[in-house]
């Protein structure tokens, strides 16, 4: 045994040391149970910026322009918090008014799970149908965000010393159906109109933890960032989240090239056909987008 391995016994403080890799997903276990949770992924200003010019033109922004706006962004902000732009963090370049998401287009199949369309997508068009689109069906939009789930008293209130304590207090990645999603922004729509900008959700399952229905209500300005929390609860929340956008990608189905689809599906005539590129292209369907709430 090498003299420098560290060793480890059963207890509290060794259990510490021994964390899993990535984060859990938000699932609810029991109905008519109530969460209190807020989205913590953000855009940046740059994000923000670059995205309503793209629309403005109609067409992608050159990579020099897109780093003009990104200087004189930080330039800006720099001006703003009496930094030095070498100062600035990434948690300062980011808008917490703009929530974001990450859209996948995913085909479900029991069995199988999960996984990405291997399709040809244009503005929301299937282009060019994939192996899983003739074998499995249509796909869907599948979207996901980090949440920051609260703790919470018996009153559905955040319980701040808890969270003070980071105890019972959990990040979280909510994978969700585009349906979902539109609930989520009505909530958001709704808060805009009565000047909340940063919300906190208050999320009931409704019915069976299988389907995971739930009812999603505004749950007023976000706890963590109300002036008068703790800033560094403000800045854990933050740093949480951009540590945790790494994880979503695992939560938008498997991704795997054609030929192994074609063997989990157990289908050698579809892998014959997607290989050689006989198949007949079938009429491109509409998907809707969600502008720039969607990444």
């Amino acid at each position: 045994m090498n003299d420098d391995m560290n060793m480890l016994e059963f207890g509290l403080d060794d259990a510490k040391v021994i964390k899993p890799q990535g984060i859990d997903r938000f699932k609810q276990e029991k109905s008519n149970h109530t969460d209190r949770v807020s989205i913590i992924l953000f855009k940046t200003f740059a994000d923000v910026v670059i995205s309503a010019k793209t629309r403005e033109r109609g067409e992608q922004l050159s990579d020099d322009e897109k780093a003009g706006f990104i200087k004189k962004i930080d330039e800006k902000l720099a001006e703003n918090l009496s930094k030095k732009i070498e100062d600035l963090t990434e948690i300062d370049r980011l808008d917490v008014k703009q929530p974001r998401f990450a859209v996948a287009y995913t085909h479900y199949k029991d069995g199988l799970g999960s996984v990405r369309c291997l399709g040809q997508w244009q503005g929301g068009m299937l282009t060019k149908p994939g192996l899983c689109c003739k074998e499995i069906g249509d796909a869907d939009q599948t979207v996901a965000t980090i949440i920051l789930r609260y703790p919470i008293d018996e009153q559905k209130q955040v319980d701040a010393d808890l969270l003070k304590k980071r105890r019972y207090t959990y990040i979280e990645v909510w994978r969700m159906s585009a349906k979902k999603f539109k609930q989520i922004e009505g909530v958001y729509i709704d808060a805009r109109s009565n000047d909340m900008q940063v919300i906190d959700m208050k999320v009931t399952l409704d019915g069976d933890t299988r389907y995971q229905k739930q009812r999603i209500e505004n749950g007023m300005s976000a706890f963590w960032a109300r002036e008068n929390t703790d800033a560094e609860i403000r800045s854990w929340v933050l740093d949480q989240g951009l540590r945790a956008q790494k994880y979503i990608k695992r939560d938008l189905g498997f991704q795997m090239n054609a030929e192994k689809l074609a063997e989990r599906l157990g289908g050698e005539a579809a892998a014959s056909r997607s290989l050689s590129g006989e198949a007949a292209a079938s009429v491109p369907k509409f998907q809707s987008s969600y502008d720039d709430l969607l990444t």
